[in-house]
């Protein structure tokens, strides 16, 4: 058993151990007061029962593909058998018009399109897997919901998809990075393409928004609002590359291609010589330890795909993250907060996101070939 695959197992019984619940329950760094101080006394007071458990889809879509993917390198029904479980729970869920409510209580009421559309990619992988219809007829319900209630924001040939229903427009680039592996992924498992009109859109605002050092900003200039460049960037910047990097192995074009490997050049300077990733451009003395695993799976995958520069970058950052787990299967979430504090809760969204990434250093049975097994078009 490889280092990786045995370091996410034990994550795994973590995760069942302590937050298993039909879905993953549990706390979370959450927004506003509680990002900023709450947290840091929770983790303080550890002994004390805080009774802030929360239900994230963005956690449940992470889990579910963190299943799957033991599933498919170990055999082990048990994997199987939960990834069903909670996309089960995720199906349940869903409210009629095909959305989900958001679970943090200071945005009580919003439909947040992060957390549709990644609980989403846990049911596309599922009927992948499975074959099962009901789990793609709760990703169309969610499509219809996504393009007819949350929508677009606009500007002459760029498309931005809205980050919440029913908001004031913000251009996030994530967003749309996103809501791109999401709809080649529904066309390669449908076989339609039409899924994928407001793709070109999405790609111009993209690579429109890329800076010359290849990030992309957290948020993207708009007529309504500025640009705000830094926020969190490795972390945002390393998704970003993996859901491009999978959009264009879906459709079958240049994986590597310029906006990719130009976020990949800027992730090099995210990564410290211990490791560990930065905080954001700037802020050096805060480590957040999932920020490292997704760096470590952005440098993995481009190097899979021939870029063998990146091989050391992905060591580098994946033995940190190794180093840093608890002997109970655990990880902190983040030291030198404010340069003094430091948060070790877990959180089973965020655990669930290392729990994935620790599996890209694996190799695997690609999508597609589960796709041919059972029967369905790979046609994209």
């Amino acid at each position: 058993m490889s280092k990786y695959l045995e370091s996410a197992l034990k994550l795994h019984d973590h995760l069942v151990r302590r937050h298993w619940r039909s879905g993953l329950v549990g706390p979370d760094p959450g927004i506003r007061f509680n990002f900023r101080i709450g947290r840091f006394i929770k983790s303080a007071t550890s002994f004390l029962p805080w009774k802030d458990d929360l239900y994230y889809l963005q956690g449940q879509g992470y889990w579910i593909l963190g299943n799957w993917r033991l599933f498919d390198l170990t055999g082990d029904k048990k994997f199987q058998e939960l990834a069903t479980k909670a996309s089960d729970v995720v199906l349940s869920q869903q409210r009629p018009d095909g959305a989900w409510d958001y679970p943090n209580p200071e945005w009580k009421g919003r439909v947040a399109t992060a957390e549709g559309t990644w609980g989403v990619l846990g049911l596309l992988e599922s009927y992948r897997q499975t074959g099962a219809s009901e789990y793609l007829q709760g990703a169309l319900d969610w499509h219809h919901y996504l393009i007819n209630t949350i929508g677009f924001q606009q500007e002459g040939d760029e498309l931005a998809v809205h980050y919440f229903a029913d908001r004031s427009a913000t251009r996030v680039p994530n967003n749309s990075a996103f809501v791109l592996r999401f709809l080649a992924e529904l066309a390669q498992l449908t076989g339609d393409d039409s899924y994928l009109e407001p793709c070109q859109g999405m790609l111009t605002f993209l690579e429109r928004a890329q800076l010359s050092s290849g990030e992309l900003p957290y948020i993207a200039p708009s007529a309504d609002r500025p640009e705000r460049r830094h926020f969190q960037c490795f972390q945002y910047n390393a998704f970003q590359c993996l859901d491009l990097m999978r959009f264009f192995e879906l459709r079958g074009g240049q994986i590597l291609c310029p906006l990719t490997f130009n976020l990949l050049h800027f992730l090099q300077s995210g990564l410290s010589p211990a490791g560990n990733a930065y905080y954001q451009c700037g802020v050096r003395h805060r480590t957040v330890t999932y920020h490292t695993a997704v760096l470590s799976a952005a440098f993995r995958t481009a190097q899979r795909h021939g870029a063998e520069e990146f091989r050391p970058l992905a060591d580098r950052a994946v033995d940190y993250v190794l180093k840093t787990q608890h002997p109970q299967g655990g990880f902190s979430y983040s030291r030198g907060d404010y340069r003094l504090l430091s948060d070790h809760r877990s959180y089973p969204r965020y655990q669930a996101m290392i729990m994935f990434h620790l599996l890209s250093h694996e190799k695997q049975t690609l999508p597609m070939e589960t796709t041919a097994a059972l029967g369905m078009s790979g046609n994209v």
